[in-house]
């Protein structure tokens, strides 16, 4: 039933009622005398119903008339938020890590350049923004981590921190400050499987997969190299990254008919390594997969060299090896010949990936160009979405909108037309953000769904990729 029949029905009713017992069906022939309920009525008793008849009959139409002329109800469009995402970087300037971490700090300056002239475009600029308000050096180290992010979660009062990209660093500085704190955290690079399972509140999240993919990954690429049943020695630096990578390598090796000749670690603050070289050179292994980061790998590799034993010709390596400018940190006696495995980001073919690596060097022509930029240009681009999804800065509205807008379902966008993705969010529409790194598609814990891998090569001079394959997803 209408509005119309339901308001001016009841009117109309209520005259069709009066009308039935008007004084017409009860006349005589001449119409002289009429009777109602049994008792005459005269004739003027018979006009005065009338008259009241009419004057329902009116009343029924100016009430249907009212209703059919009034507006559908409409709802009203959400106004545009107004909102200043306030962002702080963790990143190794000194330590193990620094060839890496200008460069990264430098691509999330870069994102929020591109996502102001984006709001800008939209004629937003005045009610939206985006700032880094500070950068902070945690020198590859858990306590000046620590130290970094009570800064700028007291102090700055950032909403959320792109960093660190130590596993080691990351945690510690979730667990002691941004947790308790709920901010959130977007590591570009730290990939220990124990960030999966931290009681994080849904706050940590990250770009690289977890190391669950890269030690699988690498054992598929030895595999390739020494066979599937080798005897390989097994070294790793003794932290959250390099423990937990080493497990789950000799774990995969052993579970596909491998065996491990020794397992070695350290501590990579200690003075001296030849020690442990000598313990990972014993035997006569087939090859060695060596866990490290370039600053402790330094003082490694020359150990190795020392015993006569050691090729790097015969030795693969982990993801932060690949570096140009940590294996020049090395030196090429440790470093000419080594191989191993990195995730990496989509083929520059796929169209922001491409114009993202042009931009970069375009912007920051003083930076090294690591590979790795896109983790934390991602990282920004994530978090901002995230707010605007949310309607809100609130490291609550962004920790429930990232998985959102990270995909698989949704209008794929990028960077490229963000003006055009900031529309559709507004507008309440879906999207899926397409990253210059990969897809993101974030699982329950925060996770990345699926990762490129590269089996990496260096010849002393320059880094070469002999073969990309994907681990995990469908």
């Amino acid at each position: 039933m209408s509005e119309t029949d339901r308001t001016g029905g009841s009117t109309l009713g209520l005259a069709a009622r009066l009308y039935q017992h008007l004084p017409f069906g009860g006349s005589s022939r001449r119409g002289r005398s009429v009777y109602e309920g049994g008792h005459r009525m005269s004739t003027r008793n018979r006009w005065a119903a009338l008259a009241v008849l009419g004057a329902v009959l009116a009343a029924a139409a100016a009430t249907a008339s009212a209703v059919v002329a009034s507006p559908a109800v409409t709802h009203k469009a959400k106004p545009i938020p107004s909102f200043r995402l306030r962002i702080g970087t963790v990143l190794p300037f000194t330590g193990d890590l620094s060839a890496v971490g200008p460069s990264i700090d430098a691509s999330a300056r870069l994102a929020t350049n591109v996502i102001n002239a984006a709001l800008k475009k939209d004629k937003l600029d005045k009610k939206i923004s985006v700032k880094i308000v500070d950068s902070q050096d945690d020198q590859t180290s858990t306590q000046p981590a620590i130290e970094a992010a009570t800064k700028e979660v007291k102090v700055d009062k950032v909403n959320v921190i792109v960093g660190t990209m130590s596993s080691q660093s990351t945690i510690a500085m979730a667990q002691a400050v941004t947790i308790p704190n709920n901010v959130v955290v977007i590591t570009p690079t730290s990939s220990a499987p124990q960030i999966t399972t931290l009681q994080d509140n849904n706050t940590v999240w990250r770009i690289l997969p977890s190391d669950l993919f890269q030690g699988k990954a690498m054992a598929r690429a030895v595999a390739d190299a020494f066979g599937k049943t080798a005897t390989i020695n097994l070294g790793a630096r003794n932290d959250a990254f390099g423990t937990a990578l080493e497990q789950v390598f000799a774990n995969t090796w052993k579970a596909s008919g491998g065996k491990i000749g020794t397992e070695v670690s350290w501590d990579p603050n200690q003075a001296s390594f030849d020690s442990e070289a000598q313990k990972l050179t014993s035997g006569n292994p087939a090859g060695w997969v060596i866990i490290d980061f370039p600053e402790t790998f330094a003082k490694v590799g020359p150990a190795l060299i020392r015993t006569g034993k050691w090729t790097p010709t015969k030795t693969f390596m982990n993801d932060v090896m690949s570096i140009p400018a940590s294996l020049q940190q090395v030196g090429a006696q440790a470093t000419t010949g080594l191989r191993g495995v990195a995730p990496t980001s989509q083929s520059a073919s796929v169209k922001q990936t491409g114009a993202f690596a042009k931009l970069f060097k375009a912007r920051e022509p003083g930076k090294p160009v690591s590979g790795y930029e896109g983790t934390s240009f991602d990282a920004v681009m994530l978090a901002f979405l995230a707010s605007l999804q949310g309607r809100s800065a609130s490291p609550n509205a962004i920790k429930a909108n990232l998985r959102g807008i990270s995909g698989p379902t949704g209008t794929p966008v990028t960077y490229l037309n963000l003006a055009q993705a900031i529309k559709l969010v507004l507008a309440g529409k879906r999207i899926a953000y397409q990253g210059v790194w990969g897809p993101i598609d974030y699982d329950k814990n925060g996770d990345v769904g699926s990762s490129l891998f590269k089996v990496w090569n260096y010849d002393g001079t320059t880094v070469s990729t002999l073969k990309v394959f994907q681990y995990g997803g469908k």
